[in-house]
């Protein structure tokens, strides 16, 4: 388990394929540019990490955490976030009832106002709105998983 960064690792390594890189001279003179395409030293590192084993990525991590701390916590948050996101979880805010806890949305279908439904949106469902026997009050909580 050796990470040596002068001399070539041994074993299949496969090549990591970047996408191809626009020239910024054949876009119109109105687009701006997205951003600059990686320069050849950011290619290499980035063939080379896909190249490790799980054992030289725990490695290379822990060492990371170790001596860039920072860097690894932003690393991190990024990659937990992004756990969370597939799991059907969001950090974003969502509406709810004060007075009864359920959710609440706008379905344009039914008006502009705010209106409590049931259901998850899915692949074979979507959320349906009904009436109660009071206005929905408005507040927003942080959202909680999606159950189908």
């Amino acid at each position: 388990m050796t990470m040596d960064p002068i001399f070539p690792q041994p074993g299949r390594a496969a090549l990591l394929s970047l996408p191809a890189w626009p020239r910024i001279s054949t876009l119109p003179a109105s687009t701006p540019p997205v951003g600059s395409p990686p320069v050849i030293a950011q290619r290499g590192r980035i063939s080379r990490i896909t190249t490790l084993g799980r054992e030289d990525t725990a490695a290379g991590l822990l060492w990371l955490a170790m001596n860039f701390p920072a860097v690894c916590d932003a690393m991190l948050d990024k990659v937990e976030f992004d756990a969370i996101d597939d799991e059907h979880f969001s950090r974003e805010p969502e509406p709810f009832c004060v007075k009864c806890g359920a959710s609440v949305g706008i379905f344009l279908a039914h008006g502009k106002e705010y209106r409590h439904y049931r259901g998850v949106l899915s692949a074979t469902s979507k959320p349906k709105p009904y009436k109660t026997d009071h206005a929905p009050v408005v507040a927003w909580r942080i959202a909680t998983a999606v159950t189908s």
